[in-house]
């Protein structure tokens, strides 16, 4: 009795298998009636789906920058014919910037905003970039990326498995801090916040203050609690910061006319069609004249409601600005051993 029901049973399952092929193939001949009906060409590919790169950005949705970085990914998305989506993730919501770019460079499908000093792991000349008082007005940001000098260190990091889409001007960076200065004297022995890396150190030095180290987070705190006299950043990022509120000098020491990057994968941009790549390279090589636009149109009014709330603006003349210009060219680079011979003097060439 069983085997006979072992045997119904296994016949049942051939039945079943061989209806399921036969049915297959009158699926595919209604398919292509249905094709027809529409008026398509049966034997026509249909469209690839988009390819999805996920930007992992340090801004924070109440960024005033952040519709400007989406902006961004919004038009690679139109140029690129239905090729990609790229879609913004904020508040490094993927991970830790250095996490995520060294996920890119092993070929992760991520696009990070960062500075050119992220890099200096890879190339490490990408960090003179960053150095005080080199580039001189927003407009040579694109200018030494696009040099001979920028496109070689591009195709250097290119090599690591790292691409540049495009380099931005982000703000430019100064002071506000709890008591005024207006040369390196006065700044002496003031207790100046920055990043815990070389870089930031050295523009510290510069400034002729003393680097206490924090992250961007507990900066509000620091001042508040005496820790720290001063930070440094964009006009833009000290107001959503709300440092104003406990630190009421701004001194324009004009330091460094910051750059912003992104980047991703380079594997991942050889492997994406055409379409794909020239949307890409399009779009960001377009952007840093657009960056400097939107810049500047957030600026001006942060810095009224800024003054508004007591906030003064203090220039240091343009002796103090030379001692600081001077100070940097002639110290700064004997920090940094690992950069290639003639290096600075390769930029300033490129932006003169």
């Amino acid at each position: 009795m069983k085997k006979r029901l072992l045997a119904m049973l296994l016949a049942s399952c051939m039945a079943l298998s061989l209806a399921a092929c036969g049915g297959g193939d009158d699926a595919k001949d209604t398919d292509k009636g249905g094709d027809a009906q529409q008026g398509t060409d049966a034997g026509a590919e249909k469209p690839a789906e988009a390819f999805v790169l996920k930007m992992n950005s340090i801004k924070t949705t109440s960024d005033p920058m952040y519709e400007a970085w989406s902006n961004f990914c919004d038009r690679i998305n139109e140029a690129s014919n239905g090729t990609l989506d790229v879609q913004i993730y904020p508040s490094e919501s993927l991970g830790a910037t250095t996490d995520v770019i060294e996920a890119i460079s092993k070929g992760a499908a991520s696009i990070q905003d960062c500075d050119f000093s992220h890099l200096s792991d890879y190339v490490p000349d990408f960090s003179a970039f960053m150095m005080p008082y080199l580039l001189k007005k927003p407009e040579d940001i694109e200018k030494l990326w696009k040099s001979e000098i920028g496109q070689e260190l591009c195709r250097e990091v290119e090599a690591k498995g790292l691409r540049i889409l495009t380099a931005v001007y982000f703000g430019e960076r100064n002071w506000l801090v709890k008591t005024p200065f207006t040369n390196r004297a006065e700044a002496s022995g003031m207790k100046l916040r920055c990043a815990p890396t070389k870089m930031w150190t050295q523009m510290v030095d510069v400034i002729g203050g003393n680097a206490t180290t924090c992250t961007w987070s507990e900066t509000y705190q620091a001042l508040s609690q005496g820790v720290a006299d001063g930070a440094e950043s964009p006009i833009h990022i000290l107001y959503s910061a709300k440092l104003h509120e406990v630190a009421k000098y701004l001194v324009y020491t004009r330091h460094l006319y910051a750059p912003t990057i992104m980047v991703m994968s380079q594997d991942v941009y050889d492997s994406l069609p055409a379409d794909a790549q020239k949307a890409l390279d399009e779009v960001g090589s377009a952007y840093p004249a657009q960056a400097i636009e939107e810049v500047e149109s957030v600026v001006g009014p942060m810095l009224e409601e800024m003054k508004k709330a007591g906030v003064e603006e203090v220039f240091p003349d343009e002796a103090a600005l030379e001692e600081w210009r001077n100070y940097s060219m002639e110290n700064v680079p004997k920090q940094f051993p690992e950069w290639r011979e003639g290096l600075i003097d390769r930029i300033n060439e490129a932006i003169a």
